[in-house]
This record gives structure tokens, C-alpha cells and sequence, in this order.
């Protein structure tokens, strides 16, 4: 700060040496500042403006980033000032201030690491328990539709089995094909719009019944 007031001086010396070799006259384009207002402008209220919110949060934002900086400027420069007077024994206390601060700090920070520790551990304990029994519940619900598939698949083979019972085999081939021939069924029939049913070959010969009558026997045909 004294090398910078110094270096001012000297310069400020050299401009008072120095001599203008031409000087030009300033010919001010708005009036001059000592003179007073204008008659015709005496009344007149200049209308406010008018500022968006969205603009008037970013001028506070502005400002208060600017105030901040300003502030941590000055501390430092008033900081630099204190310490430039100081001796070796106020550094030292200052130093040993500092780290009295730091590891009171520390030991804050390892505290609440301790507990933040300890309720992740009981809250990972709890979510792990959770997942074990949901685990738990899907195995059970995937053996109870096992379970249920085999039994359709048992009831299904049950179903299979009985009707083997009337399937042609190689040793009933014989009885089902005198069956067969004993019971011919005719499948060439015709119904009008009575719904009387038409057999044979012939469709103008009616057969005694109607559809009513004989829906039974159809059904057993087919």
C-alpha cells in the first residue's frame, strides 16, 4: 500500500512538470451542470419506469453478487492491512485461532458423520428386511401357481385318460368298425324355414317333426 501511494506521487509530479503542447477547447453538447433547470421543465414529473419482475430479480441478483464480491474484497484488503502491522507473535495467534477453528470443525463434521453412519446402517437394515420378505411373498405366490398348474395339468391328463377309454385302437378296431357299420348316420339333411328337417336325397319328401323335436337328436349326430 506505501509502494502504491509513492508511485502516485511521483506520478502525479510528472503530470504538474509536464506541459500541454495543445490544448483544444471542450464544447459541451448538453447544458452545463451549474446551470438551473429550464422554465418550460420546472413542473414536470418524469414518469417512472416500470421494471418486469423477472428484470427486477435479476437486478437484485446482480446487486447482491456485487455487494458480496465487494465485501469479501474489502475483508481481504482490510485482512492484508491487519496482518502487514502485525508482528510474528499476533500471526501466530491468529494461526493458532485457525486451527482451533478447523478441528472444532472437524469434529463437527465427524459427528455428524457418525450419525448420518448410523441411520444409513438402520435404514439399509430395514429396506434389506423389506426385500427379504417381499422375496419371500413372490416365492410363495410363484409355488401356490405351481402348485395350481400342476393341478390343471393332472386334470387335464385325468380327462385324457377317461376319453382313452373309447379311443380305436388296434384291438377294439374290429367292434368299432361293426359299430360303425350297424349305425349308419346320414348327415345329408335340410332344414325349412318351418325348421322341419329334410333327409334323403330327395328335399320335397318332409320328415314328421319339427326342429323343436328333434334338436336332441342333431346334437347326438353330430
Amino acid at each position: 500500500m506505501q509502494n502504491l501511494c509513492k508511485v502516485e506521487l511521483l506520478y502525479g509530479k510528472l503530470l504538474c512538470k509536464t506541459k500541454a503542447i495543445n490544448q483544444q477547447p471542450v464544447r459541451y453538447t448538453r447544458k452545463p451542470r451549474w446551470l438551473p433547470k429550464a422554465p418550460t421543465k420546472m413542473f414536470r414529473v418524469p414518469v417512472r419506469p416500470q421494471i418486469s419482475t423477472d428484470e427486477n430479480k435479476e437486478l437484485f441478483r446482480l446487486f447482491t453478487n456485487y455487494r458480496t464480491t465487494m465485501k469479501s474484497i474489502q475483508k481481504q484488503l482490510e485482512y492484508e492491512l491487519e496482518t502487514s502491522y502485525t508482528g510474528q507473535e499476533v500471526l501466530q495467534e491468529i494461526a493458532h485461532k485457525e486451527e482451533m477453528l478447523w478441528a472444532k470443525c472437524m469434529d463437527v463434521n465427524d459427528n455428524w458423520n457418525a450419525e448420518v453412519a448410523t441411520e444409513r446402517e438402520q435404514r439399509l437394515a430395514s429396506e434389506r428386511e423389506a426385500q427379504r420378505e417381499e422375496i419371500l411373498a413372490q416365492l410363495i405366490e410363484k409355488e401356490e401357481d405351481k402348485k395350481k398348474k400342476l393341478e390343471v395339468v393332472e386334470e387335464i391328463i385325468r380327462l385324457e385318460k377317461e376319453k382313452s377309454k373309447t379311443y380305436i385302437t388296434v384291438e377294439n378296431i374290429d367292434e368299432a368298425i361293426e359299430k360303425a357299420l350297424d349305425n349308419v348316420v346320414d348327415h345329408k339333411y335340410a332344414l325349412d324355414l318351418a325348421g322341419n328337417i329334410l333327409r334323403g336325397n330327395d328335399p320335397n319328401e318332409p320328415t314328421t317333426g319339427t326342429m323343436s323335436s328333434h334338436t336332441l337328436r342333431v346334437q347326438s349326430i353330430n
